[in-house]
């Protein structure tokens, strides 16, 4: 991994193992490492929870899925960023934050991104309906992210007790825009 680059926690790569796995089985994961270079696979096979990796390496890895196992149109990403977001709340953690506000949830999520991403930061506004969130200086342009983090954010409300659940990605610097803008919504007629 180059000196400086964005990097991310390992329980990501091992989600996106286990969520190929638990689909596609063992070969399937294999499919996908196959497609990646050497250098990657190698990266990959050393992968811990606890440890700090190439974020770029990791949109690498999503879109391989992707490509394999998807349409190559992002939306296997999705499905991804809802298991991540059902691994990561924990039964127990589920039946507690349901008595909270979503957007309080969504607040705190933004404060923990900084222990699982070492690039990027937040500035959310509540409104009545939800909240808007930008997202700045993440380390690693790529639509794959994003289409991964708009699914992950709309299961997690879920997940709490939100209900008519929109989770809207109007600007995106994948798409040129300065930064990524992510319009948060629950709680609507449906």
């Amino acid at each position: 991994m180059a000196e400086g680059a964005a990097k991310t926690k390992g329980i990501g790569f091992t989600n996106v193992k286990k969520f190929t796995v638990g689909r596609f089985g063992e070969e399937g994961w294999g499919t996908v490492l196959e497609s990646l270079s050497k250098d990657d696979r190698d990266e990959l096979l050393a992968v811990i929870p606890m440890g700090w990796y190439s974020l770029a390496l990791y949109a690498r890895l999503i879109r391989a899925l992707d490509k394999i196992h998807g349409g190559g149109d992002l939306s296997l990403v999705k499905d991804l960023g809802r298991y991540e977001a059902e691994q990561d709340l924990t039964t127990v953690h589920r039946f507690f934050l349901r008595f909270t506000n979503p957007a309080f949830i969504v607040e705190k999520t933004s404060d923990y991104w900084a222990r699982f991403h070492d690039t990027g930061t937040w500035n959310l506004t509540r409104d009545d309906h939800g909240l808007t969130a930008v997202l700045d200086g993440w380390g690693v342009v790529d639509a794959a992210l994003c289409r991964e983090l708009v699914a992950y954010l709309t299961r997690v409300l879920e997940l709490v007790g939100a209900k008519n659940v929109l989770v809207e990605h109007p600007k995106c610097r994948g798409r040129a825009d300065p930064q990524c803008l992510f319009k948060l919504r629950w709680g609507l007629p449906s």
